[in-house]
This record gives structure tokens, sequence and C-alpha cells, in this order.
């Protein structure tokens, strides 16, 4: 039996055919709460992980402001 090589999941297509680019400067680690409900009900704790930044997040939008300032972008308009 052969086996297939393994391509790592960083570099596996995406289902549009596009090679995913995932830069470590761009990592950032998610804790939910086991009360969380996401989408709708998004409660934790996020971290990038290259400055170590942290917040604590209680809604959709609070995740989205933090990882828009680390990534020094405007957040995303409702």
């Amino acid at each position: 039996m052969q086996r297939k090589p393994t391509t790592p999941r960083s570099q596996r297509p995406t289902t549009a055919g596009l090679a995913l680019e995932l830069p470590p400067d761009r990592a950032f680690v998610l804790q939910l709460d086991a009360r969380a409900q996401p989408p709708g009900r998004v409660i934790g704790r996020v971290e990038h992980v290259t400055s170590g930044r942290v917040a604590h997040v209680a809604s959709v939008h609070e995740l989205l402001a933090f990882l828009a300032d680390v990534l020094g972008q405007r957040p995303v308009e409702d």
C-alpha cells in the first residue's frame, strides 16, 4: 500500500483553487468560553502570536476590531 505524499495545510489549495498564504505575523489564538455560541455569542480571549497582544472579547464586533487594530487595518463595518 502506497501513501500519498502529504502537503502541509498552509500550502494546500483552497476550494477556489488558490494556495493560502499564511504568514506567521498574521497568526492569532482564539480561546472561546464554554458559553460561547458563535456567531451570535462570542465570549473569549484572542492573542496575536507574534506581538503577544491580548484582548478579552464579548462579541464578534470586538473580535474583528482587535484583529483590525493589530493588523493595522480599519475595522469591518456591519
